[in-house]
């Protein structure tokens, strides 16, 4: 008999065996991505909570709503972006709703973060108008018909942006990198010898400490994914680098998508596609100098560096993509409980997973260290922690003992909790981190 027949038939036999009638191999999955964008400028006549409620005089650049769809081809998830200076339960609540209803993906797939840029809105309140970062003073009532339109067109230009994202799915490879920028961050929390603090907002020196201060905790690690698509080009490159955005309010009242917006610009230069920066841990951490020229110096070292860094990035095997997520109850301080007439407040600590990447997506402001120890025990090997992230939660958070070292950041109107709310966030991070991670083998 001919060998050649035989070794068909054997063939045909194992495959048979391996697959047999009517069953078919299940292909592997295939991660796809994609990106849009909208304007969310605030129009002429806003006014500005940062500026005593003057109105914005003018527009440096434009602010967006960027959005980003991964799928695995059975789930998805969605990271929506929003150049302003923070979240809200409430306007997350809506906006995941208006999101799921337009592409069909469950709202707890929706992750919303804030670049907490200080030269733009707040995010929206249940009454459609703007309040001071502190919910203690309402805008005035002649501007509210502006502040309602630009809510709605907020939520419309969200929705777009995500439509946009899901309309332009394509098959990815996903890479992991890091650049470190230490020129640009510094710890405005620096520590007397006695353990205490003393708030420095802008520092005449950023490098130099006078009086025997030591400096606080950073961590000037920029995190990139870039996203490409089969012929190696540039779809979209995610980055998270823990930084106040308030370079420019201070200097001028217009809008402006601040450092983060300029390193955007750049990224989007050098590589092509969509950039979507993600504000991380940075309850404590701010520019080292200030400045609309500061900013733009910033803007386009970190994009420089984001460019150069994703050049050389780890190829991340994605199977499946992963979300977890849970309501870590956070108790009030004094204050905050007399105001609420409760005891705690409902926050929500969200996990993504895609291979060996996960994003930790917390509420609020929290201070560095509270990253530096949820990176320290979670199971993956490249873990973003991101704040500003589906609602305010209790404002400022640190560690345990944080609070007695005082300083602007724990103040009643700053933090809004008490000691524990550190631990909290981490305990139930981490505990989702192994939660998603138990499902399957890591690569």
């Amino acid at each position: 008999m001919d060998n050649g027949c035989t070794n068909i038939r054997i063939s045909l036999l194992a495959a048979v065996v391996a697959f047999p009638f009517g069953v078919h191999p299940v292909p592997a999955a295939q991660l796809m991505a994609g990106a849009g964008r909208e304007d969310i400028t605030p129009p002429a006549g806003f006014r500005h909570w940062a500026t005593n409620n003057a109105t914005f005089d003018g527009v440096l650049s434009p602010l967006y709503a960027r959005a980003m769809v991964l799928s695995d081809g059975t789930r998805k998830i969605v990271i929506l972006q929003w150049d302003l200076v923070n979240t809200r339960e409430d306007g997350v609540a809506k906006v995941r709703g208006l999101v799921s209803a337009a592409i069909g993906v469950p709202a707890g797939n929706i992750l919303v973060n804030a670049s907490h840029d200080h030269s733009a809105p707040c995010a929206p309140v249940p009454d459609e108008r703007l309040v001071s970062v502190n919910e203690d003073e309402a805008v005035p009532a002649p501007s509210e018909s502006i502040n309602r339109q630009w809510v709605e067109r907020l939520y419309a230009a969200s929705v777009a942006a995500a439509k946009a994202a899901d309309a332009a799915l394509r098959p990815v490879t996903v890479e992991v990198s890091r650049a470190l920028v230490p020129e640009w961050q510094y710890n405005r929390r620096p520590r007397r010898p006695d353990g205490t603090v003393t708030t420095i907002f802008e520092p005449k020196d950023p490098y130099t400490l006078p009086d025997g201060l030591r400096f606080g905790p950073m961590d000037p690690t920029v995190s990139i994914l870039a996203f490409r698509d089969r012929e190696r080009h540039s779809l979209v490159t995610l980055f998270s680098y823990p930084c106040h955005a308030v370079s420019v309010y201070s200097y001028s009242n217009a809008a402006c998508g601040d450092w983060p917006g300029f390193a955007e610009d750049g990224v989007e230069a050098q590589v092509g596609g969509r950039a979507i920066f993600l504000q991380g841990c940075a309850g404590d951490l701010v520019p080292a100098r200030r400045g609309i020229d500061a900013a733009r110096e910033m803007g386009a070292l970190i994009g420089t560096r984001v460019t150069a860094a994703a050049a050389g990035g780890l190829p991340v095997d994605v199977n499946r993509l992963e979300e977890a997520s849970s309501r870590a109850r956070l108790p009030w301080n004094a204050a905050q409980r007399s105001k609420t007439g409760t005891d705690y407040c409902l926050a929500e600590v969200q996990v993504f997973a895609l291979g060996s990447v996960a994003i930790v997506a917390l509420p609020g402001e929290p201070m560095i260290e509270i990253a530096m120890a949820i990176q320290g025990q979670s199971p993956y090997p490249h873990t973003l922690v991101l704040g500003y992230s589906n609602g305010g939660g209790t404002i400022y958070v640190g560690m345990p003992g944080e609070l007695a070292r005082g300083g602007y950041e724990t103040t009643r109107d700053s933090a809004h909790g008490t000691d524990e709310c550190g631990t909290i966030l981490i305990d139930t991070a981490v505990s989702l981190l192994h939660e998603v991670a138990g499902r399957k083998n890591i690569p």
